[in-house]
């Protein structure tokens, strides 16, 4: 029977589950900040409002007697779904534990774990706090808000100077007035995607992450492996499914650094992971589509039994490396969109448009996933993408 659902949300990574949601047979009404929002196309009704404006979005629920409230790939949007659950009396997460999962400070201090491990932190509210603790420490350190999303305001930090340099523009990116610094943690940056069913945590896949070379808090791409050679992917998964003990049910996402043979805990999400991570790259390695047991959770349907593929598959999310200048014409579209292994692609530019070297996870400039029986065939794609897929330049 149709269900009229309400998603927070309607940019590009909020489609999946829009189109998901339509697919099961749902009425969707979708609310998000801009009125040329990509999500309002495939919604059956839309509102222009913000995200975090939770009155406003109670009015919408209340208005079509919505029976869920959802969102997806959107840390800022967690908050909002679960006030207007627990107002509405509908299934949700419910406040305490939205607040845990986007609050950096409380991750650090209440998401404890047996074999996990923690940076040193401190939270600052003046530059003054935040030199003290970087004079002390006597290392490298990162700055970040407390609770934002796409890498926003997130700086490694080796000098005085650059912290004095851009303490201000993470503190412009906090919607709490303070920031979290912390201890610069080296090693293999990895990403684990999961759901939580009613009954038990299930850690699906399992990335790991290479940066920019002059921007270390940007992910230049995501390899997904059954196994990996570096690093115990069995505690991994023990740590990773722990750590959801108080969540009753959710897709998660969490980051990771494994160095000295201890993983520490970057921070944890209770939506899927963006550019597509939930909806296209989970399902093909697990064999688990997350998106529709959410959708199945949240109405109280009784099928949502999560039964795990034997096929694992190599998957790889790798973000566009173009030089920046004046783009006169683009190669390889052709090749990305007949490649059966090629999941997905786009870019964030066309013919004509002045490209720039992206400063966070939303200023890159395109993406693809690919996927292969093997990691040594998935490279091979890798390769044709890298010869095929180019720019000219004014």
């Amino acid at each position: 029977m149709s269900k009229k659902l309400l998603i927070i949300g309607g940019g590009k990574w909020q489609v999946p589950i829009i189109k998901k949601a339509k697919e099961l047979g749902h009425y969707v009404i979708c609310s998000n900040l801009y009125e040329d929002s990509i999500g309002f196309k495939y919604s059956d009704v839309s509102y222009v409002v913000d995200v975090l404006d939770k009155e406003k979005n109670l009015q919408i629920a209340k208005k079509h007697n919505v029976d869920a409230i959802l969102t997806d790939q959107s840390d800022i949007a967690v908050i909002t779904v679960a006030y207007l659950s627990d107002q509405l009396g509908l299934k949700g997460v419910g406040n305490n534990i939205a607040h845990l999962f986007t609050n950096k400070r409380r991750m650090r201090e209440e998401l404890i774990v047996s074999d996990l491990h923690h940076p040193k932190f401190k939270i600052c509210k003046t530059i003054e706090e935040a030199n003290h603790f970087f004079t002390e420490l006597k290392r490298p350190i990162v700055i970040k808000p407390l609770s934002n999303q796409s890498s926003r305001g997130v700086f490694k930090i080796e000098t005085i100077k650059k912290l004095h340099q851009k303490f201000e523009l993470t503190l412009k990116h906090s919607i709490n007035n303070s920031i979290l610094v912390e201890e610069y943690i080296g090693g293999i940056e990895v990403t684990v995607e999961g759901f939580k069913s009613e009954n038990k945590h299930y850690t699906l896949a399992i990335s790991k992450k290479e940066h920019y070379e002059k921007l270390s808090s940007v992910a230049k791409s995501l390899i997904y492996l059954d196994k990996h050679n570096e690093f115990n992917s069995k505690k991994l998964k023990t740590i990773n499914n722990k750590l959801f003990d108080k969540l009753n049910f959710g897709i998660t996402h969490v980051e990771y650094k494994y160095y000295n043979e201890k993983f520490y805990l970057i921070e944890a999400a209770i939506r899927g992971g963006g550019t597509k991570i939930s909806s296209h790259i989970i399902p093909i390695v697990s064999g688990v589509n997350v998106n529709a047991l959410l959708i199945k959770i949240l109405l109280n349907e009784k099928d949502v039994d999560i039964k795990l593929s034997n096929k694992k598959k190599c998957v790889i999310l790798k973000f566009f490396d173009f030089q920046a200048g004046k783009v006169s014409k683009i190669y390889g579209t052709d090749y990305m969109t007949e490649c059966p292994f090629i999941l997905d692609f786009d870019f964030e530019f066309k013919e004509g448009d002045i490209i720039k070297m992206p400063s966070d996870d939303r200023s890159r400039i395109g993406y693809f996933i690919a996927y292969a029986e093997s990691k040594k065939n998935l490279m091979k794609i890798v390769h044709n993408i890298d010869e095929k897929v180019y720019l000219d330049y004014v």
